[in-house]
């Protein structure tokens, strides 16, 4: 429910009586996908908190909120400082519209478009993160400019003759409905006529705007869900009421973050049992085949004393030697020499031989007993793990087993994000440069010596690099090819038919000192002539 229309309708609503008419003191970030925009009103602060995470978006007001003091970054600086007037949302669409005086901050909900985008009073537009390369922003720009925006309750109206009024025609006529009003309107329904539909539809609408919200829990998705007071849907699980739409998002969103850290937790603790189980499992069963078979210490002791009986027998390059087994009568027995070794070497590799499987032997059946006990301790603690349920009880489990909080990132790993990414054929990550300066970083810090360096020829355009993650596989020419062709259409080459490429490894790309940003030196080059597309196959993600 927190994504529907509108509930978010309320939202805006709600966040007018708290934010309308405010100063802006700060925007920022220091979480991926999340802005802040910190404002004061009547000697208070308050903290508006937007989630552009397409699977998460929300947006919500908080009383506190602590900045960190590192990987903190501040946003839209131009048009600081600044008045907030009042809040608005589009009239069948989610589009939440932030009047500023300055210029004006969408916040659109639509799948991977969703972001954050200002439009200042030049007309000049800026984005939270990147927009996938199909957004257009003249048609964004056109549909805002006849969008029309309201600040109470929307009260739609429904123009669909009646004998065309049914749940099908309505979900798919007035999309912004929702899946929660219509399946709500569907559990409410004794009887299917349109004027019972539209009533009830109207009557949800009113209640999502004036009834008390409910937080609860859906135990077959395993997840909190958000809901109304009056909603027959899910009362079963209804666990706390609120006043206010704004306390309620909260008390959700906390409620989500917690179980979803829960969840990390359990995944990681899983993982690491079965990796851990497996690897001792492996272990003692190898332990217990050494066992089994038993030391060989006798049977060498053997061969070494039958080679000293004959060692005047044995010459030097012999690789095996025939002598009579004194241990069984009327029998003899084959023995294997190292040719590069003298004879008497030859018996005491016997001899060391015996010595060694010894304390082989010995030391496998020590190591069995240790290892079968971390085993069993392991095994106690993954029958800890199956009833446990809270995050306090993970916690207590990671220490127990010495599993870290969180992964430590590689400077690599945080570096890519700072650039354009292309995943080609599902396999081959491709990563552009965005300007001057980000194209020299791309290059000397990011790239490794046996990745493809791509840029087209004659023209200014970005750096592109092609990870080879196995430097002994060959890369397939077609991908080189389309490589090329992105790299061709990041260029002032991209309106042209064919353009010629040029690409080397990584170590024939050079920067000299005294170079202009953006600028290198290429000791080794091929051409490639291609099409400047983004080609069939080729994946753009966004690292924002």
């Amino acid at each position: 429910m927190f994504k529907n229309y509108f509930f978010l309708n309320r939202l805006i609503i709600e966040a007018n009586t708290v934010l309308k008419v405010s100063k802006i003191i700060s925007i920022f970030s220091q979480e991926k996908d999340k802005l802040i925009i910190e404002v004061r009103k009547n000697d208070f602060n308050k903290f508006i908190e937007i989630s552009v995470n397409p699977g998460f978006p929300y947006f919500t007001i908080k009383d506190s909120y602590n900045r960190a003091k590192k990987n903190t970054i501040d946003v839209f600086e131009n048009i600081l400082p600044a008045d907030l007037i009042c809040l608005e949302i589009a009239v069948s669409d989610r589009i939440i519209k932030f009047n500023f005086d300055k210029g004006d901050l969408y916040f659109i909900i639509r799948g991977k478009y969703t972001n954050l985008i200002l439009i200042d009073k030049l007309g000049k537009i800026k984005f939270f993160k990147n927009m996938p390369e199909d957004f257009s922003e003249d048609s964004f720009k056109n549909e805002i400019s006849q969008t029309k925006f309201i600040s109470d309750l929307n009260n739609p109206v429904f123009d669909l003759p009646s004998d065309k009024i049914n749940i099908e025609n309505l979900q798919s006529r007035y999309p912004f409905l929702g899946k929660e009003i219509i399946n709500e309107c569907k559990s409410r329904l004794d009887e299917e006529t349109s004027e019972k539909i539209i009533l009830i539809i109207k009557k949800i609408i009113m209640e999502v705007g004036s009834e008390k919200p409910v937080v609860g829990f859906d135990w077959k998705s395993n997840q909190p869900v958000l809901s109304f007071i009056s909603f027959q849907l899910n009362k079963e699980d209804i666990k706390e009421i609120f006043d206010n739409a704004i306390s309620a998002l909260n008390y959700f969103i906390g409620k989500k973050h917690h179980l979803e850290d829960a969840l990390e937790k359990r995944k990681k603790i899983q993982k690491h049992l079965e990796n851990e189980l497996s690897k001792l499992s492996n272990k003692l069963n190898n332990l217990k085949g050494l066992i089994e078979r038993g030391s060989r210490e006798d049977e060498y002791q053997k061969l070494g004393n039958l080679l000293l009986i004959n060692i005047k027998n044995i010459k030097s390059g012999m690789k095996e030697i025939e002598v009579p087994d004194i241990y069984s009568e009327n029998l003899s027995v084959k023995i294997k020499l190292d040719a590069s070794l003298s004879p008497k070497k030859n018996v005491d590799r016997y001899f060391d031989r015996a010595k060694d499987d010894k304390i082989k032997f010995e030391k496998a059946k020590e190591l069995y007993k240790n290892v079968e006990v971390q085993f069993k301790k392991l095994k106690s603690v993954e029958e800890s793990f199956s009833s446990a349920n809270k995050i306090e009880d993970y916690v207590d489990i990671m220490k127990e087993l010495k599993i870290k909080e969180h992964t430590p990132t590689s400077k690599q790993d945080d570096l890519q994000t700072k650039f354009k990414h292309y995943i080609i054929d599902g396999k081959y990550n491709l990563y552009i440069g965005k300007d001057s300066q980000n194209n020299d970083l791309l290059t000397t810090r990011f790239a490794k010596q046996n990745d493809y360096w791509f840029h087209a020829r004659s023209v200014s355009g970005s750096h592109a690099v092609l990870r080879v993650e196995n430097s002994k596989e060959a890369i397939p020419k077609n991908i080189l090819k389309k490589a090329a062709a992105i790299a061709a259409y990041h260029s002032k080459a991209k309106t042209s038919s064919l353009a010629p490429v040029s690409f080397a490894f990584k170590k024939y790309v050079v920067k000299k000192k005294g170079m202009e940003p953006g600028k290198v030196a290429m000791l080794k080059e091929d051409i490639l002539l291609v099409k400047p597309e983004i080609p069939a196959g080729c994946e753009f993600m966004s690292n924002d």
